[in-house]
This record gives structure tokens, sequence and C-alpha cells, in this order.
């Protein structure tokens, strides 16, 4: 413990702590890192959010008149509509080293740009070969803004402020879902699709601007952490590896099987349009209230709740997969609805990650989820090649979705809560001891 010598405040481990205020540390200027969070950034990483979550699913209004337009045949289609996913979650782990190194504000924002870079050259394509350049290049643009989200707001506020506010943001920026859907469809059809990937090239290019101008300046991790945690290991979060490894099964569902199933089940004339909007809704819907639960309800019975949900649904779906089909498309939404608990999972992370080490560690369970969602079409597609009947087919899909819930939820619950959130306690005990170290210091 050090005095600054100036204005009676004491330095330690590089956080200024008032002589007798037990809250969080606070930027030179004294502004709170929560007022700064949501007065200059949090609509700058809502906007960014909104556009990856548009970007994720765009190419399926953008790229059949695409397609058409430049006459590609559907192995390229399927080639260009991977590209994007393969260099999103390639670059995950890249992205949280040098979350790591420099901070969010300029990684982040230059690789926006990068992605606006590529929606203009689809948008100028003459052929296959730049539009997988662009599709590449939006990849790489929309990587580091998840987690770029969860770094910053990780960084910059309590565990529990920080997980609203990733709540938040995963709900304001979710429309994006929704724009990419009958809005662009709309747009499209009167503008045609180079146009709109002008337009999101626009947006791209003024969300990068705003992430670079408005975002502050990420606390070092030097700055946080004292030498004892760089000892500290990622070990603790092995617990949360099944968790991550399933949940996006539900997102599974909405973007893949949710198509085959209702329709191989319930006959071609299921509106599939009108279904996958419904099942989008819930999800937004449940995002959006999802930060004023939390103010009321702690993050871990969230997700404990959303799991146990989750593992009912597909139960039920398995035990009468073709039983009723309001029934059928209730279940498929909440299954989707769980990965908005994405956010809490990834702040509980945080909690226990070292410092020095918390974009890497990011970066690998985001990860993770990719290759949850990679292995759950594997083991869908495989026990789809079984040539059973429709109705058999989804029963052991739905059997083989409630298995992997109900492993994760298990090795989720059995971890002991004390074991789950130390850092909150330590850095509580640290302001204390901090808090009576002045005091004495006063008192000589």
């Amino acid at each position: 413990m050090r005095d600054d010598g100036s204005s009676g405040r004491d330095v330690s481990n590089g956080l200024i702590l008032p002589h007798s205020d037990k809250k969080a540390a606070r930027p030179p200027d004294g502004r709170s890192y929560e007022a700064e969070m949501t007065a200059t950034s949090l609509p700058a990483l809502s906007a960014a959010f909104l556009m990856s979550m548009y970007f994720r699913s765009y190419f399926g209004v953008v790229g059949p008149a695409l397609t058409a337009e430049l006459g590609l045949s559907p192995q390229q289609y399927g080639w260009l509509a991977s590209a994007f996913f393969a260099s999103f979650s390639i670059l995950q782990i890249p992205v949280g080293m040098s979350f790591d190194r420099w901070g969010v504000r300029f990684p982040m924002a230059a690789m926006m740009a990068c992605g606006a870079a590529g929606a203009a050259l689809i948008a100028l394509t003459p052929g296959y070969q730049a539009a997988i350049m662009g599709q590449i290049l939006i990849g790489v643009g929309c990587a580091p803004i998840f987690m770029g989200v969860l770094f910053y707001v990780g960084r910059t506020n309590s565990p529990a402020k920080a997980g609203r506010l990733a709540a938040t943001v995963s709900g304001i920026g979710s429309m994006g879902a929704l724009i990419s859907a009958s809005p662009l469809s709309w747009f499209v059809e009167v503008f045609g699709w180079r146009s709109a990937c002008w337009a999101a090239a626009s947006a791209m290019a003024a969300s990068a601007i705003a992430v670079c101008v408005a975002l502050g300046k990420t606390p070092s991790a030097a700055s946080e952490a004292p030498a004892a945690e760089h000892r500290r290991s990622i070990v603790p979060l092995l617990y949360l590896v099944p968790i991550c490894m399933t949940l996006s099964l539900g997102g599974t569902f909405r973007n893949a099987w949710a198509a085959p199933y209702v329709t191989s089940v319930f006959g071609t004339h299921t509106a599939i349009g009108e279904i996958l909007t419904a099942i989008s809704i819930v999800g937004i819907v449940t995002s959006v209230v999802l930060p004023a639960v939390l103010a009321r309800v702690e993050g871990r019975r969230i997700v404990i709740f959303a799991y146990v949900a989750g593992v009912i649904c597909a139960v039920m779906l398995s035990a009468g997969p073709d039983g009723s089909f309001p029934a059928a498309c209730a279940g498929l939404s909440l299954l989707y609805a769980m990965g908005n608990v994405h956010p809490l999972i990834m702040t509980e992370a945080q909690a226990r990650i070292p410092s020095h080490m918390r974009g890497i560690a990011l970066g690998v369970l985001n990860t993770l989820v990719f290759l949850g969602v990679s292995v759950a079409s594997v083991v869908f597609g495989q026990i789809a090649g079984l040539s059973l009947a429709p109705t058999t087919t989804y029963r052991l899909i739905f059997a083989a979705t409630g298995l992997a819930l109900a492993i994760a939820l298990l090795s989720y619950v059995i971890v002991p809560r004390s074991d789950r959130t130390p850092r909150a306690h330590t850095d509580n005990s640290r302001q204390d001891a901090a808090t009576r170290a002045n005091s004495a210091t006063g008192s000589d």
C-alpha cells in the first residue's frame, strides 16, 4: 500500500482507492467505470452486435439472388454460406489474444473495418472468387464483436453489472436477426442484392467508427491483477466445457433441423417461414427481458432454470415428436431461447479467469460453442442417415439433445457454489484489506 502524496488516496495493486470507500475502483478522472460504460460505450457495442447478428443470417436472403445472377452451383453456394462461419470460428482464439495484448477498442474497430470491406467486395463481386473472399472478410469483421462485448463489460464493471450489460447488448443486437429476414427480403426485391450489400457495408463502417470513438481504453491486466494472480490457471473453467458445447443446440434446430423436422413429421404443407419467424421472436423477447430478470434473480439460477427447461422440452419432444404441432413449435422456441444464457456463462467464466488470460480463455470457450454446433450437426446427420421412420429419427435426435443438455446441467450443478465465484469474494476481501491498511496508516 502506498499513498499518492497529493489526493489523500491510496494506491493498491495499481488501483486507486478512496480512504474509506469500498466501492469499485474508478478511472483517474473520478468517473465510475459503470457510468462510462453506460453513457458512451453501450450504444456502440449494441450497434456492433446488431451488425454481427445481421451478417450471421443475411446470406440466406442475399445468397440465392447472388447465386442466380452469378450462375453459381449449389456446391459453390454451400462454400459461400460456410466461409463466414469458418473465418469467424477460426479467429476466436487469436482475437482473444489480441484483446489481452491491446485491449478491445482498436482490434475490434480494425476487424470490423475489414468486415465492411468484405460487404463492399460482395456488392462489387464479378464472380465466385471475389464473393468468397468477401464472405471471409465479413467473418473477420464479426469475429471480435460478441467477445469484445463480454471482454469490455467484464473489465470495466463488477460481475453482476457486467452480466446485465452483456444481456442488454445481446437483447438489442438480436434485432439484427429480424432485420436480415423479412425487411431484407423486401429491400432485396425492391433495390437488389448489391444495394443491400452496399447498405450493410456502410452500416458496418459506421459501427466500426463508433466503436473506435466511443469505447474507452480497456483497463490493462497489469493494473488489475496482483502478481499472485499470474500463477492462476484456467483449469477451474473445465466444468463449463459441457455447457459451452451445448449452448447453441437450440440454434442448431433453428438454423438447420427445424424445417426438416416439421415437414417430415407434420407434412410439407407446413409454413416454415412463419415457424422460424416465431422461433426468432421468442428468442428476441426472452433476450430483451433477461436484463430485467437479472436485476432480481442470480445469473446462475437463470442458467440452471434454462437448462432444466431445455431438458424437459427435449424429453417431451422425444417422447412424442408427432404429438402436437403447437407443442413442437413451443419446444423448438424454448430450445432456441436457451442460447440467451450465453452472456451469463461467459460473465461467470470471467470471474474465474486470470486477468492476463481473459481474452484467450474467452476465445477458447467461444470456440467450444461453435464446435458444439458442428458436433451436433454431424450427430444429427448420422441419425438421420439411418433411414428410419421420420418419427423414430427425431425421437432419437431429441433424445440425444436431452442427454447432452442433462450432462451439461449436471456438470454445472455439482460444482460447489463457493468454487464458482471466488473472484468477487477475493476482490471484496482485497478492498477490505486495503481499507483497513489505509486506516492504520492514517492513524500513524
